[in-house]
């Protein structure tokens, strides 16, 4: 009886790790999934309370009434406020620092103060006027160019 009750015990502890590790690998995730883990790891903070996105439960999304851009707020309670503007400088920084190539000339590098804009809801940054052209054109080309740059900073 003893044996049949750690038996069952083992089977039930391998089924739920290896579940698990399904559910959590990053190989089976679809590019929205991808995109949005990127997203809420470069922005780090919620840009109405300041709080570090990852200290709460699952972030929620939110679109910015007046930009369009899609955000990501730490708790229900912070849909219902704007942005604050010290706030998003420092998510502005955060997305600048993570991309840190222009996501058509990439071997540019860009800054806080390159041309900026928002494409499909997302925040990003070229080099020059024509890039911002190419960008418009192509956004989900681009956008992808954008995942890999935020995937290869945060394993530095």
């Amino acid at each position: 009886m003893f044996s049949r009750i750690i038996k069952s015990l083992l089977f039930v502890a391998i089924v739920s790790i290896v579940g698990f590790s399904f559910a959590e690998d990053p190989k089976k995730e679809s590019a929205e999934q991808r995109r949005e883990r990127l997203r809420i790891a470069v922005q780090a903070i919620c840009p109405v309370s300041g709080e570090s996105l990852t200290g709460h439960a699952k972030p929620v999304k939110m679109t910015d009434p007046e930009t369009k851009e899609v955000l990501y707020v730490c708790c229900e309670d912070c849909l219902k406020s704007k942005p604050d503007a010290k706030y998003l400088d420092k998510i502005r920084g955060n997305m600048a620092k993570a991309q840190g190539k222009c996501l058509v000339m990439t071997d540019n590098e860009i800054s806080e103060k390159s041309k900026n804009g928002i494409i499909e809801g997302q925040f990003v940054y070229v080099c020059c006027p024509p890039c911002v052209k190419k960008m418009t054109a192509s956004p989900e080309k681009f956008l992808a160019v954008l995942d890999d740059l935020y995937e290869a900073s945060l394993k530095k």
